[in-house]
């Protein structure tokens, strides 16, 4: 008996093996990706605000910085294509999250370059310090935009829970798709990245056959993945609720005596 309990308990372990692969890949993918952009994103700006603080402290005298023309055009430039690059995502930043950030780039960009581009003007035409001010106070901007979207992002990263609306429609599509599904064990649906992850654990009667059961949780699994914001479903089938390995083992066998 302890023997089948524990072949029981391997079968079901080997079976979710890789849906808990693809999950905790994802989620470390897109942690390491967060940790590096953050750390990059901060020791650029930070470096900037030291060497705007030094040139600030050590400068001697009210000489106003050289006006560089070619760079002002050449930002200028950016400026503009920023601009068209903008308004082109504005209309298509609802239909997908990847242009959602490209937008939301653009827009940042827009400001800063264009605060930028005046405090470079001001420190050669009116006053030496602009410069390096308008500098920190970029930099600084940067690094509060990047801490609050980290902080809005990272429940996201670490799994949060979907809203309870959205899992009692996963309920509802997996409880009123076949008949062949007699009940629904387990709904989970969480965040990995901007997308969620769902896991359905449904109950089919133990004597359907392996064809049928296997159709029913695909057919169901692809229609959990075409619902907006599902990166991936997986739809587990079982005959009983109670989850108990020997439970598992007298339903095979009474089966096989039957037969």
């Amino acid at each position: 008996m302890e023997d089948h309990t524990a072949e029981a308990r391997i079968e079901e372990d080997m079976a979710r093996l890789p849906v808990k692969i693809a999950i905790y890949a994802s989620l470390v993918a897109n942690f390491s990706l967060c940790v590096l952009q953050s750390f990059l994103m901060g020791s650029v700006n930070l470096v900037v605000v030291v060497e705007s603080v030094r040139t600030i402290v050590a400068k001697k005298g009210d000489d106003l910085e050289k006006f560089h023309l070619p760079s002002i055009i050449a930002v200028g430039v950016a400026l503009g294509v920023k601009f068209l690059l903008f308004l082109y995502c504005l209309s298509l930043r609802n239909k997908s999250s990847q242009v959602r950030v490209l937008w939301e780039d653009h827009r940042n960009d827009l400001w800063i370059n264009g605060f930028g581009v005046l405090m470079s003007a001001g420190g050669s035409k009116w006053r030496w310090y602009l410069d390096p001010m308008g500098a920190i106070i970029i930099a600084l901007g940067v690094i509060v935009a990047w801490g609050r979207t980290i902080h809005g992002e990272f429940e996201l990263l670490a799994g949060k829970s979907a809203p309870h609306e959205f899992l009692q429609l996963i309920i509802y599509k997996a409880a009123t798709f076949s008949e062949e599904i007699i009940g629904v064990d387990t709904v989970r649906a969480y965040h990995s990245g901007p997308d969620y992850y769902v896991e359905v654990d449904v109950v089919m009667d133990a004597n359907t056959p392996l064809w049928k059961a296997h159709d029913v949780s695909q057919q169901l699994q692809d229609k959990i993945e075409v619902l907006p914001n599902v990166g991936r479903a997986f739809v587990h089938v079982d005959h009983e609720t109670t989850h108990i390995p020997g439970t598992r083992w007298h339903a095979r066998n009474a089966i096989s005596h039957s037969d």
